[in-house]
């Protein structure tokens, strides 16, 4: 009778471990795959609030342009820019309030259109989000862009 009660015994011992064993890494997915969701967010949310300072700052400096800015460079996925100091100086603006959020990699262009009324501005931020474990989440990377048009008045 001591064996039967045994064998009963050893079959089931192995279970609790691969019982946790399943649910730790369904529960490490989770944890993983919603931190890098507050991360892309956190990442795209911050775009936004770039490009619309550098919206407010082309509207405000519209009539009066600032000093000769660093030329910008063409972003990814965002249309042509242009190379005026106006447009220059408001993609130098995006660029400042990304560095204080500590934002690295993100593309700003700005683009000047002149043929419609009101003449308006385009921000444009394009960002290649690459999740930090991408073994574990065979997601990516995540192409972000935030764009904003503002009037020139």
């Amino acid at each position: 009778m001591n064996r039967r009660k045994r064998s009963g015994q050893s079959a089931e011992a192995g279970s609790a471990a691969i019982e946790a064993a399943l649910i730790m890494s369904a529960l490490l997915v989770a944890v993983v795959g919603s931190v890098e969701t507050a991360r892309a967010l956190w990442t795209y949310n911050t775009m936004l609030i770039a490009v619309e300072e550098a919206g407010r700052y082309a509207m405000t400096y519209n009539h009066h342009p600032p000093a000769v800015c660093v030329p910008q460079t063409q972003a990814a996925q965002c249309p042509a820019l242009s190379n005026t100091p106006l447009a220059n100086c408001s993609a130098w603006y995006a660029q400042q309030v990304l560095a204080a959020y500590r934002i690295p990699s993100v593309g700003v262009s700005v683009a000047v259109d002149t043929t419609t009324s009101p003449a308006t501005v385009t921000i444009c931020a394009s960002h290649s989000f690459d999740i930090i474990a991408p073994h574990l989440l065979p997601y990516g990377p995540l192409d972000l862009m935030s764009s904003v048009t503002v009037p020139m008045i």
